[in-house]
């Protein structure tokens, strides 16, 4: 499922780990609305342990094949374990109206035995 801005996703479906790295550039600068990464759950769905956390780290830059530095980060904490469906949103991050052109996003959990599949959508809103 690619449904972020052409087909692209910031990572396509993987398997959920304690650190999955960004690989894609996606181009956000310059959107008619709110940015936002989305990691969903992917295929099979998604476990989180109680009192585990996930973060979104998100870093920029002014062209796809250039050096990306640091934007920002958010981090979810769970206090109860949970379980998402296909699609369902575990953690979410937004893009300032100042950001670059193009943004990678990669995906971290505290909770080592998390299991199932996820994937960073970027989403527009407005």
């Amino acid at each position: 499922m690619n449904i972020g801005f052409y087909k692209e996703n910031f990572i396509d479906e993987a398997a959920a780990a304690a650190s999955v790295a960004a690989t894609r550039g996606i181009k956000v600068g310059g959107a008619l609305g709110h940015v936002y990464a989305l990691c969903v759950a992917g295929e099979g769905g998604c476990s989180i342990a109680a009192e585990k956390t996930v973060t979104l780290t998100a870093t920029e830059c002014d062209t796809l094949e250039g050096s990306y530095s640091s934007l920002s980060s958010h981090t979810r904490t769970f206090d109860e374990a949970q379980s998402f469906a296909e699609g369902e949103t575990i953690a979410e991050i937004g893009f300032p109206s100042y950001v670059k052109d193009f943004a990678k996003v990669a995906f971290a959990s505290s909770d080592s035995a998390i299991s199932g599949k996820i994937k960073v959508i970027p989403f527009v809103v407005g």
